[in-house]
């Protein structure tokens, strides 16, 4: 009988799957936009929510807007390839972190509260460097 038990609370704890922490949204998509997330490659609609460490890749005549939960606002442009390093934003516990990583195509991206409460916690990586902020708006393009 213990070895059912044990057996079953094996199995329960195994078939939860990870828990992951929703950060931000996609308002619009146009066109084919795909995100990749571990070893899946979804394609992104409008309402889906983004998680830490996905990539987003877009394709010729495409493009999506996506609002992070700390505000901020990012357009990615057609050709891109963007990965959402890292994000937290937990400002009763003043944790702080947003790193987003683009390997090519162009996005313009305003920042929200972390820019503004925890600008260091930011950076935007492109090949041959990174961007910091202050509270600002850029365009970059990475060809």
């Amino acid at each position: 009988m213990a070895r059912c038990l044990l057996a079953l609370i094996i199995v329960l704890i195994l078939s939860i799957p990870a828990l992951a922490e929703d950060i931000a949204i996609i308002k619009s998509v146009q066109g084919t936009v795909k995100i990749k997330r571990s070893d899946e490659i979804l394609i992104a609609r409008q309402s889906d929510n983004l998680q830490a460490d996905d990539i987003l890749i877009t394709e010729k005549k495409s493009h999506v807007g996506i609002i992070f939960h700390d505000g901020s606002v990012l357009s990615l442009r057609e050709n891109s390839f963007l990965r959402i390093t890292e994000f937290e934003f937990k400002p009763i516990e003043n944790k702080f972190k947003f790193k987003l990583k683009l390997k090519k195509g162009a996005a313009l991206f305003e920042s929200g509260k972390i820019g503004t409460l925890s600008p260091d916690d930011f950076s935007f990586e492109v090949p041959k460097g990174t961007i910091g902020i202050r509270g600002t708006k850029f365009l970059v393009e990475v060809r």
